[in-house]
């Protein structure tokens, strides 16, 4: 945990300890939060949960807050892929003495993507007007502050993935993936672009799920999809007339994300040009992308 520096005492190192988070497996057991879950899709919801203890009484001392003063523990989670922010869990603390607590809760799947990032707070949880003029006297006053994090999308679709069963859905029956671009250029890219995989082609799901952990035959299978997702991303880029190359867009928006595709696999490549090639010769348009993304170049 990286220590912050704030405009009034904060608690003291080790008046506040956290165990690390731990994941709910499918089979009810808990397991250490890693770094990467390959295999999550939107229909998979995260349980999370943690262990804090706090010694009140240090953490008031070092902190130059007197006894009544009420403090609350605190997680918030924050996901890039929908932009959203939510305050998960929030336990009220009271007296001296070290606590205890638990924090739980549940990060429903849809609401998730990209990155998830999780923040636990001791926080002052009521204004008081604090006799030590260097303590702290707002509430929400942060007196301590961890951070983890956890990766939800992996290097093949470099998008949130949905498992869906075509037939039922009305895709084609019989096509491995659907890339689902949304239309507004503002949107956060991680909720606008998803990429649907049919359940009924499970070599395919197999090989999303297994990223780097792929045989031969899935590192080809995600080559193909990683080169079809950037061609009908820039083909979005394309078929919008109203962007242009010199358009700004916010980070993290579907905008600044085919903007900057662009530049990664067709640098110096203008979007006039583009679409002048995609219009009198498709098939080089095509092939120009393949070139670019290198498809099946890494994998012979």
């Amino acid at each position: 945990m990286n220590r912050r520096a704030y405009p009034y005492r904060s608690a003291a190192v080790g008046s506040v300890t956290m165990s690390e988070w731990s994941l709910k497996s499918e089979d009810g057991e808990a397991v250490p939060l890693p770094s990467f879950i390959p295999d999550w899709d939107f229909q998979r919801d995260l349980s999370l949960e943690t262990v804090v203890e706090v010694d009140l009484d240090a953490v008031r001392a070092s902190a130059g807050l007197p006894y009544e003063a009420e403090l609350a523990l605190s997680a918030i989670w924050s996901s890039t892929g929908s932009g959203l922010r939510r305050l998960a869990h929030r336990i009220t603390l009271h007296g001296g003495g070290i606590r205890s607590a638990q924090l739980s809760f549940t990060v429903i799947g849809r609401d998730s993507g990209g990155r998830l990032s999780l923040d636990t707070q001791l926080v002052l949880a009521k204004a008081l007007d604090n006799p030590d003029p260097t303590g702290p006297r707002r509430a929400g006053s942060v007196l301590w502050q961890h951070r983890a994090g956890v990766r939800l999308q992996g290097d093949a679709s470099q998008f949130p993935m949905a498992v869906v069963d075509f037939k039922s859905a009305g895709y084609p029956e019989n096509a491995p993936w659907y890339l689902d671009v949304g239309p507004n250029l503002e949107a956060a890219t991680m909720g606008a672009v998803v990429l649907l995989v049919n359940s009924g082609t499970p070599v395919v799901l197999n090989a999303l799920r297994r990223a780097e952990k792929a045989s031969y035959a899935e590192r080809l299978i995600q080559s193909a999809v990683r080169q079809d997702v950037v061609r009908l991303m820039i083909e979005r880029a394309v078929s919008d007339e109203e962007l242009t190359d010199s358009s700004r867009f916010e980070p993290d928006t579907l905008g600044h994300t085919l903007l900057g595709l662009l530049r990664t696999f067709l640098p110096g490549t203008s979007l006039t040009s583009l679409r002048m090639t995609r219009r009198t010769d498709p098939a080089l348009f095509s092939a120009k992308i393949q070139h670019a993304v290198g498809l099946f170049s890494k994998e012979t």
